[in-house]
């Protein structure tokens, strides 16, 4: 449809213009090129400002996630151990947060599994999820600083650095109660400290010992868990038979990881200066009815106790030996002595002795030696006897060389009469010490003479002191019609 519109300019001419219509009444747009460009800048605008909005939403949802605890398994880790790291992330806003992956990174420790949180995932409002990673403590000693990284999709990234302490494996270890020397065959008793000098648990700790030709009373030893700067300490009893190094080998754990240290010591064979050192003195013989017996002193010259001691002749010393040729002593103190009398058989110019004797740890010596009766008759032996085949200090049937020769000591002459059960009647008194022939030792002491005397002195003070009371003040008038 077309209109037909005429207009009369001022000048009186007349122009004409068609206009078209859309049958609707409607006239139509006239469009330039600047309205077109304005539109089209309009449509560029429209997504512009929709995805700027959509970011903000996702920076203000991801702002909510946070690290709220990291954990090390374990707390400290040893030079080239294996460690769990363990992060836990937690969504506290109110929108669901899309993350691309998760990452440990160090520049000095070594993460083993870098790419188990590669794929895409969402941690839900109000929840929290756990990121594990595997790392090695390839380092020395120090304090490493590794990144967790947790990367979303729409609105960068979080990062968290964890302190990661590295420490050398080490268990302290010493031994306390090494002898001088140790005796072949003769049991010893020496303590193992182990010392847990670092800051991380050591669980599982066993003690082995070992040494060519040393037995233990125990072939391990389990101590267990050892908490930081804490102590156990493990008492061995070892026999060696050889010169030898006697070694503890210890294995441990912390956490996953395994370890092991070792200690060694060395064992010398030697002769032990603190035993007991038993020597014969005082020798005397006497003979009646046909019987002779051998009576002395049994004294111990050493630093330590006799335990058990007894002398008996070499024939009789066996367990099936005649006890009738055996003299139980028991014990004798360091310094002290006590005595003896034994029957030997009549006729005998060479008596062979054995003293037998025991350690504080209950390890059984001997000593033997040869009494010679014709020196002990002739007056000419002097008054020690130190000698024989054996020695202190020695395991039974042993002795350390230079305590060999005949004996040399005992009064001279021999004596006639019986012997009473605590030792004869026999010389040997020392002028300057008139004590010293009241019996052997501390048990020659008259104890209960001695203790009667003073109970009865003291009664006769208190009667006296009564009486004086009673009498004080009164007179007595004596009547001589």
């Amino acid at each position: 449809m077309y209109l037909v519109m005429e207009n009369e300019r001022e000048s009186g001419e007349k122009s004409t213009r068609i206009h078209k219509f859309d049958g609707l009444g409607r006239s139509p747009i006239r469009f330039s090129w600047g309205v077109i460009g304005l539109v089209l800048i309009l449509l560029l605008m429209v997504p512009q400002f929709c995805f700027a909005l959509e970011t903000n939403e996702t920076v203000d949802a991801a702002g909510k996630v946070t690290v709220t605890d990291a954990t090390i398994e374990p707390s400290v880790l040893m030079t080239g151990d294996v460690g769990l790291v363990t992060f836990t992330v937690e969504n506290t806003g109110t929108s669901n947060v899309a993350i691309s992956d998760a990452r440990l990174i160090s520049k000095e420790l070594t993460v083993l599994n870098t790419d188990t949180y590669q794929s895409s995932r969402t941690i839900g409002a109000g929840t929290s999820m756990k990121f594990s990673f595997s790392i090695v403590a390839n380092q020395p000693e120090n304090i490493y600083y590794p990144a967790f990284y947790l990367n979303y999709r729409d609105a960068g990234s979080l990062r968290y650095n964890l302190p990661v302490r590295v420490e050398s494996p080490q268990l302290e270890l010493f031994v306390s109660g090494i002898p001088d020397t140790y005796t072949k065959g003769v049991a010893s008793t020496i303590t193992l400290h182990v010392g847990n000098a670092k800051s991380v648990n050591m669980t599982g700790i066993t003690v082995e010992p070992s040494g060519e030709g040393i037995q233990s009373n125990q072939t391990t030893f389990f101590i267990g868990d050892l908490w930081p700067h804490k102590e156990s300490s493990v008492m061995f009893t070892i026999t060696p038979s050889v010169s030898t190094n006697l070694n503890f080998n210890v294995t441990y754990t912390c956490g996953m990881n395994s370890h092991q240290t070792s200690y060694s010591i060395p064992v010398p064979l030697g002769t032990d200066k603190l035993a007991a050192q038993p020597v014969l003195n005082n020798i005397e013989v006497a003979t009646e009815s046909g019987q002779t017996t051998l009576s002395g002193d049994v004294s111990n010259a050493g630093i330590t106790d006799a335990y058990g001691v007894v002398i008996a002749l070499e024939s009789a010393a066996a367990e099936d030996g005649n006890p009738n040729e055996k003299y139980a002593i028991g014990t004798i103190s360091a310094g002290d002595y006590e005595s003896f009398d034994l029957k030997i058989p009549s006729g005998l110019k060479d008596v062979p002795i054995i003293i037998q004797y025991k350690d504080p740890s209950g390890n059984q010596f001997s000593k033997s030696l040869t009494l010679d009766m014709e020196k002990i008759s002739g007056g000419t032996q002097g008054s020690g006897i130190a000698g024989g085949a054996g020695g202190a200090g020695m395991p039974a049937g042993g002795g350390p060389p230079g305590m060999g020769g005949a004996p040399t000591g005992a009064s001279s002459g021999t004596t006639s009469g019986s012997s009473n059960s605590g030792g004869s009647s026999r010389g040997g008194v020392n002028p300057m010490n008139p004590l010293s022939g009241m019996g052997s030792g501390l048990s020659g002491i008259p104890v209960m003479e001695i203790l009667y005397g003073i109970i009865i002195l003291i009664v006769i003070i208190v009667i006296w002191v009564i009486w004086r009371r009673k009498m004080k003040g009164r007179k007595i008038s004596i009547n001589t019609k």
